[in-house]
């Protein structure tokens, strides 16, 4: 048990040697950033059109480039390894598969709270030498809500870009269809909602789960998703571990 322990920091400390060893990784950091700014400047320059206290309540949409940023990684993570034919590599030190599918996996969990944790400093930075607007504590509480709440989404979209990523060993099919199914819940909101309550059993799918971030904003949501906020985090852990299992499971088998 000690030895399956001390190799899997291995594989962790293996990943994040080489991914804070790219340029890439820290550019998509900067971009988080410059993005962040470039929403600020218009809620500046367009107080019409772009509210400010809303960009800050919404981290200065960061979360949107975050999932962008999420699904690439765990996209390319597993091509990487088979472009470059480091996974031959790897079995044959006899990790396990397994052990070598989770190491990703948290990686990218560390990744995700990073960009996060950015994204929250960044907001708070940015309100105080640019936008400053006034907060409330009921703002502030609001703020952290919703960042839990966009977190929890982001993880159910990047826990089925794991399972896509095993399956199809493409990158960019995998990241097409995450980016899909990410603005799903808004595009096919009508229809899904007319859906679920025809039938309530429908309102425990997946795509329903995305809406946890509109629901928390707004309480009418819970009229349409048929969901109480508790349920979204139970649910979507749920739908997390089983996607993550299910990707393991399919990549364990592909590469025998």
């Amino acid at each position: 048990m000690k030895s399956r322990r001390i190799e899997m920091l291995y594989l962790i400390k293996q990943e994040m040697f080489k991914n804070y060893h790219k340029k890439s990784t820290f550019v998509s950091m900067i971009i988080q950033v410059l993005f962040m700014l470039s929403m600020a400047v218009l809620s500046l320059k367009y107080s019409n059109v772009f509210n400010g206290k809303s960009l800050f309540m919404e981290n200065y949409n960061a979360t949107l480039w975050i999932v962008f940023a999420l699904i690439f990684l765990a996209s390319n993570i597993f091509l990487n390894e088979y472009k470059y034919g480091t996974i031959k590599l790897l079995i044959s030190k006899e990790f396990s598969r397994t052990q070598i599918y989770f190491s990703k996996v948290i990686f990218v969990f560390i990744q995700s709270i990073i960009l996060y944790l950015l994204a929250i400093v960044m907001t708070f930075i940015i309100n105080f030498i640019f936008t400053r607007v006034a907060i409330t504590s009921a703002d502030m509480k609001t703020f952290f809500i919703n960042i839990i709440c966009e977190f929890f989404s982001t993880w159910l979209i990047v826990s089925l870009c794991f399972l896509l990523a095993s399956i199809f060993r493409s990158s960019g099919l995998s990241i097409t269809i995450s980016i899909i199914l990410y603005f799903s819940a808004s595009i096919a909101a009508n229809l899904m909602f007319m859906l679920i309550a025809s039938n309530k059993l429908l309102r425990f799918n997946p795509i329903n789960m995305l809406n946890i971030t509109n629901q928390a904003g707004s309480s009418t949501y819970g009229h349409l998703t048929l969901l109480p906020m508790y349920a979204y985090f139970i649910w979507i852990p749920i739908y997390v571990i089983i996607f993550m299992l299910i990707g393991n499971y399919i990549f364990v088998q592909r590469n025998k």
